[in-house]
């Protein structure tokens, strides 16, 4: 794994400490440790790519043994206990229901001819029913479709790719546009 790796693993979780500081300032301080930590991004980094998420690693330490105290308690868990980690991270995953799930459909939602109506059947609280409303950056050659207030990562989209100029939104609790 070359130094650019851990850089870019560091970074992502200097990112989910602005992210989650409101409202979980324990995931903020561990995630702040987990980029400041030699010894940690190097398990991450060891791990697949999809596997490397704060919320997932946290929740594997949660599952094995309750929330680590602090960022020292962190470290010396994964040092300490490393594989039973590494087994947890690589069997479980996290469903965080945000509009980042939207970047697999935007590509294909494009090729269709509109209008379209989005049906809200999950449990996402209808955050999926507004592709249009957030920004997707597709990590390929600077690809980007929709805002630029908020960024939501995917990989290369197959074709051209745009925002569909209307949809029509329903959820069963509540009929909206």
């Amino acid at each position: 794994m070359s130094d650019e790796d851990l850089d870019r693993i560091a970074r992502g979780y200097r990112e989910f400490v602005a992210e989650a500081e409101p409202t979980s300032p324990l995931y903020a301080e561990l995630a702040a440790h987990v980029a400041a930590s030699g010894p940690v991004l190097e398990f991450l980094a060891a791990l697949p790519t999809g596997k490397r998420q704060p919320n997932l690693l946290f929740a594997a330490l949660q599952f094995l043994g309750g929330a680590p105290a602090d960022g020292a308690e962190l470290e010396r868990r994964i040092t300490e206990d490393g594989d039973r980690v590494r087994e947890t991270v690589l069997a479980r995953a996290t469903q965080t229901n945000e509009p980042a799930r939207c970047g697999a459909l935007l590509p294909v939602l494009a090729q269709l001819d509109g209008p379209l109506t989005l049906i809200e059947v999950g449990a996402s609280a209808g955050l999926c029913l507004y592709p249009d409303r957030y920004g997707y950056d597709y990590d390929y050659d600077g690809v980007r479709v929709g805002r630029r207030t908020r960024s939501a990562s995917g990989s290369r989209p197959p074709g051209p790719c745009r925002c569909p100029a209307r949809c029509r939104r329903w959820q069963p609790a509540s009929a909206s546009t």
